[in-house]
Parts: C-alpha cells; structure tokens; sequence
C-alpha cells in the first residue's frame, strides 16, 4: 500500500465493490494508492474490505438502482475531493429462455447493468471533463461481442455498455478524461452462482479469477486501451467467436449456455 498521505490521494470509485471484481478492483487500486469509495449494499462486506485500509477504503452503503443513486455517490466523492476514477462494475446476471422468463427481472436486469451505469458515467464525466482529467472504466463483458442464446438480456446489456463506452472515449478525445471497456471472459466470482450458470465458468477454456480480471484490466488501462479482454486464451476465444459466422456463434453460445 502507498505510504502517502490518504488526504493527498487520488479518489477512486468502485461500485459493486462488495465482492468478486469489484472488490478486487478496490484492493488493487487502494494499493496503487488510490482513495477508494467503495459502493454495494451489503454493508457487512463493505466494512471488512475496509477493515485496515487506514482510511484509504471508504465504504458507501447504496443500491446504485435506487432513486437519486448517482447523485448521493459523486456527492459523497465531492466530499472526498472529487472523483479521479469510476469504475462502473455493478450489474448482475441470469440464465433461461426469454418467454420462460420473468419480465420484471430483465427489466431489473437492465435497470441495473445499463440504466444505472449511463446515469452514474453521464453525471460523472462533465465533472472530470470541466477539470480537464479523470478516467471512466465500464465492466463490460466478452458476450458483448455475439449473441449470448439462454443469456439473452444480459448479453445485450454488455453490448449496449461496449458501444457506449467505445463511443464516449472517441468523444472524449482532446479533453484529459478517458474511457475504458473492460470485458472479461468466464470469470469465477460469485456471480455464476447468482446467475444459475452452476459450473459452466470453471468448465471455460481459459476462465479467469477476478485478480486476472483485474491486473490485466489496470495494464490495459496503462497502456491506453479503449477495449480490453484480459487473458489469453479468453482474447483469443472472444476473437475467434467474434469473427465467426453469426449463426456459428450463435450455435456455439447457445450450447456453452444452455438453458437445461
């Protein structure tokens, strides 16, 4: 961890900080010697992430899908000193056919996975953009590069978040702010159990645990990437599966994800 001062620290915000990615994310970058507002609404899991952190991990109890979410967030960042970094990380998962499924759920889906995430960002960035600096990165996904059969909403949802994101960095150009799309492959987090994908993550050439996801994720970000997918094997795969004849991918993701 940095030996600076925490008062003196860039301030970062993580949502879904709670666990898997988002924690990981609040971890690494409270090492790199960021500040981090860390955002979920378990509370219980806020304050152990926090625990040690000598200030340096600030826990915010908030359901980034409720009333005046984003605005309680970035004024608590205010307070802060002003968001340097947000990393959109919060969203969820499900598996199962579309006319097996219930419809407030996809819609809570995508309340949380794009809704909620365009209004955090688009409050966010004209704040960084009149500061002339800041940093936005969005946990998209692989799938949002093909159809996702069985998955259907949720796959949607990232790729709405990849062509937002890619969008919005070629827009910030010239301005100081920049935009990431971080999309990980297969990932073992707790968000394969919450999404009833059951062991089809550890079945996945190449998955990735959440400090790959991670580290790999900051390198991209170094190095100044709009898009990344961390990892080796799931770059190639997702490239492989991208490239591919439509209906071939759609074959392929329809079987990894099968909904039983």
């Amino acid at each position: 961890m940095s030996g600076g001062s925490v008062h003196d620290a860039p301030l970062a915000v993580v949502t879904g900080a709670s666990s898997g990615i988002g924690a990981e994310f609040t971890r690494v970058l409270r090492d790199r010697g960021y500040r981090v507002l860390a955002v979920a609404r378990r509370a219980d899991r806020l304050e152990e992430l926090a625990k040690g952190s000598n200030g340096f991990i600030v826990p915010f109890v908030r359901d980034v899908t409720s009333k005046g979410a984003a605005e309680a967030i970035l004024g608590r960042a205010e307070e802060l000193g002003g968001a340097d970094l947000v990393v959109c990380n919060a969203g969820r998962g499900s598996r199962g056919r579309v006319h097996e499924s219930d419809p407030a759920d996809a819609l809570g889906m995508i309340q949380l996975n794009v809704t909620a995430n365009v209004n955090l960002v688009t409050q966010a960035v004209p704040k960084m953009v009149a500061r002339g600096s800041g940093g936005i990165i969005v946990v998209a996904s692989n799938l949002g590069f093909f159809a996702t059969p069985n998955m259907a909403v949720y796959g949607a949802t990232k790729a709405f978040l990849l062509s937002f994101t890619e969008s919005l960095s070629a827009e910030l150009t010239g301005t100081g702010v920049r935009a990431m799309a971080l999309c990980p492959g297969a990932t073992s987090t707790e968000f394969g159990d919450v999404a009833g994908l059951g062991d089809t993550v550890e079945k996945t050439p190449g998955f990735t645990t959440a400090e790959e996801v991670v580290r790999g994720g900051l390198k991209a970000w170094d190095n100044g990437r709009t898009i990344t997918v961390p990892g080796t094997v799931a770059r190639l795969l997702t490239a492989f599966l991208a490239y591919s004849p439509r209906a071939l991918s759609r074959r392929i993701m329809g079987k990894i994800f099968t909904a039983g």
